[in-house]
């Protein structure tokens, strides 16, 4: 089975820093415009939102690239023509179109080619990042669960609008934030090689889609009147991000669409899908209902593969001349090929991820009652995963700001641009994840119910502001 094509990585990070990230070595302009030039080239046919940005967001790339090639020309050391392809990327209003100086992108190899059988949780890459959740706890209508499950996903009932309200705390929607997990999963075994790594992850994952549900049932059994998932600074993660959907929520929940591009990475994962699907069918004895959904993926795939090949010369995007689309959808969602994958059982099966990568997760809905999202101007990536397919789906009321804007990220590890000159790398997103009304996700998720946060405001009163929204929706709403 192809493990690293199961996850769409989702992960959030700023603009990597310009500054001494160099060799000391003579400047040379005229390689930063080889290099523009190479960026150019390469985004055109890689860069899944190029196309949104100059349709909703209106960017003249014309004038763009105009003004940045002035800026490169002004330049008088890599830093200062580093900064002017920074804000070239910019201007692109995308939070998944990423730059790594040399030294950083040559560390990010390293440590994906790093992983030693004796490695440690943080040398997996289990840590957790910092948390600022809204404090709730500064208020005295809350009450805190105080059971195992809190260390990872805190919980707590807060009474508002008259209601008892169970609030839980998602930091970021990633296995990786949750060391006590992997931990617990490597202690039991004496050393662990690649593929104990995956299994290790799958573990990991499995174990916080229980710990959501234990921390739903738990504050049912305070005979809540509603949930509320607090996932404000919450920059985004993998594939888990759907799964937690379906622990809050009641079973039907339907995927968004994804669009790939018209790239040779997408060849590739395609076809990995499609092989997978043929180890399987060489299956001497398999059930007549798994054969005919195999049958029929594998026709709709080697179709996704065949406008995934196709040429598309996209070079006069950047003097604002219409070129081809470079993205194809309706034919992939987040969870598989299918919204709602039908029920078959493919537990062992090589294309087990192609029917539907949720399987391991083993998440089962938890709670069926109203539901609230509280997101803001951090809630990232597969953050807005999260909240956009509750929204679209009509299961959840949005309350908030509106969300950071990234959308769909990297799939199969993205496809990193190295200009060729310089070392920098760029990281661009390799699909685009479609709204129910056929908009970009990266436009980012417009809450239903607005709060009127201030830059600055301490957790204790973005807490008390979030209480008095969800005291309105609550009382307003619903009933008991």
């Amino acid at each position: 089975m192809h493990l690293s094509a199961r996850f769409f990585i989702q992960l959030v990070f700023g603009v990597a820093a310009t500054g001494a990230a160099f060799a000391a070595q003579a400047f040379d302009a005229a390689a930063w415009r080889e290099d523009f030039a190479q960026a150019r080239s390469e985004l055109a046919r890689a860069y899944a939102n190029l196309d949104w940005v100059v349709s909703d967001r209106k960017v003249d790339l014309k004038a763009l690239v105009a003004r940045t090639e002035a800026e490169l020309g002004r330049a008088t050391s890599d830093k200062e023509a580093a900064q002017a392809l920074k804000q070239f990327l910019n201007a692109f209003g995308d939070g998944h179109v990423r730059m790594l100086p040399p030294a950083r992108a040559a560390a990010v190899v390293a440590q994906a080619d790093s992983a030693p059988a004796t490695a440690s949780c943080r040398d997996l890459g289990f840590r957790a990042r910092p948390d600022k959740p809204l404090d709730f706890a500064a208020a005295e209508q809350f009450e805190p669960l105080a059971n195992d499950d809190a260390a990872l996903l805190p919980a707590g009932v807060l009474k508002a609008g008259g209601r008892k309200l169970g609030v839980i705390r998602i930091g970021l929607f990633s296995e990786h934030n949750f060391p006590a997990l992997c931990e617990r999963e490597l202690a039991k075994a004496a050393g662990c090689d690649r593929a104990c790594q995956q299994r290790l992850f799958t573990r990991a994952g499995k174990e916080l889609t229980r710990v959501l549900a234990r921390q739903v049932t738990a504050l049912k059994a305070r005979n809540i009147d509603a949930l509320v998932i607090d996932i404000t600074g919450n920059g985004g993660g993998t594939n888990w991000a759907e799964a937690a959907a379906r622990v809050v929520t009641g079973p039907g929940l339907l995927a968004p669409r994804v669009a790939f591009i018209k790239h040779p990475h997408w060849v590739r994962g395609l076809t990995a899908r499609i092989d997978d699907i043929d180890r399987d069918l060489k299956r001497e004895s398999l059930p007549a209902a798994q054969k005919a959904w195999l049958t029929a993926a594998r026709t709709r795939l080697a179709a996704a593969r065949e406008r995934a090949s196709e040429p598309c010369e996209r070079a006069a995007i950047w003097d604002n001349r219409p070129v081809c689309p470079l993205a194809v959808a309706g034919t992939l969602h987040t969870v598989g090929l299918d919204a709602d994958p039908a029920p078959l059982d493919f537990d062992g099966y090589e294309a087990e991820w192609v029917h539907n990568n949720l399987a391991t997760y083993e998440a089962v809905s938890a709670w069926n009652g109203p539901l609230a999202v509280l997101v803001d101007g951090n809630t990232a990536s597969a953050a807005e995963l999260f909240a956009a397919t509750l929204k679209d789906s009509g299961r959840a009321t949005l309350i908030g700001s509106r969300s950071y804007g990234s959308g769909c990220g990297y799939t199969d590890g993205g496809i990193p641009i190295t200009l060729k000159r310089s070392g920098v790398q760029l990281k661009v997103p390799d699909c685009v994840r479609l709204r129910a009304d056929g908009s970009n996700e990266v436009a980012g998720i417009v809450p239903d119910i607005a709060i009127g946060w201030q830059r600055g405001d301490a957790a204790a009163a973005r807490a008390a502001l979030a209480t008095a929204a969800l005291a309105d929706w609550a009382t307003s709403n619903f009933k008991r």
